[in-house]
């Protein structure tokens, strides 16, 4: 199969598999997409566990970061109002994933960054933004949910690198 019909099909079964499967679960399905596109951003073509790897080192980092900002909105132990509060904080989260950028195992920052804007989606839903869920160690725990979405999703990334590679290689040819 030509590479680009190999990158459709295999791109469309997954898809398919997954959206179906989430049906079933209680992950959000928009994170794993998230780092299945991350594992292709770090190289999952060429080098699939390096891959998977900096895509989770990466991606829950950004989560990590987000949580803990999320945290310190909620206890805000200052007396700046949220208008204020709210835009240190994130700032003060952006600034330590760039700094973090800095060190090998976390030098892409977008990739940080999508886990980072995961974190917020997730947190979007009413509910999830709640102290007594963040401080919890419970499935609805956007540090709980999340890192688990995420492999799943480097993982699906890791098969559609097999999937293409399966569907765009050449036929064997049968011995004489």
């Amino acid at each position: 199969m030509k590479p680009l019909a190999a990158l459709t099909c295999a791109n469309v079964i997954l898809a398919v598999v997954m959206t179906f499967s989430m049906q079933s679960f209680t992950l959000p399905l928009w994170p794993m997409v998230i780092a299945w596109a991350g594992f292709f951003h770090l190289g999952g073509s060429d080098h699939p566990p390096t891959a998977l790897a900096a895509v989770l080192a990466h991606a829950v980092f950004g989560v990590f970061a987000g949580w803990l900002a999320a945290l310190a909105i909620l206890f805000n132990p200052t007396a700046l109002p949220g208008t204020v509060w709210v835009p240190l904080v994130v700032g003060a989260a952006v600034g330590v994933m760039s700094l973090a950028s800095g060190w090998p195992r976390l030098a892409v920052l977008p990739v940080c960054v999508y886990g980072f804007a995961a974190n917020w989606a997730y947190l979007d839903v009413p509910g999830r933004f709640d102290p007594a869920v963040l401080t919890a160690l419970r499935a609805d725990n956007v540090i709980v949910a999340l890192p688990l979405a995420l492999l799943i999703g480097g993982l699906f990334g890791w098969a559609n690198a097999k999937l293409i590679a399966q569907l765009s290689a050449p036929a064997a040819r049968p011995l004489p």
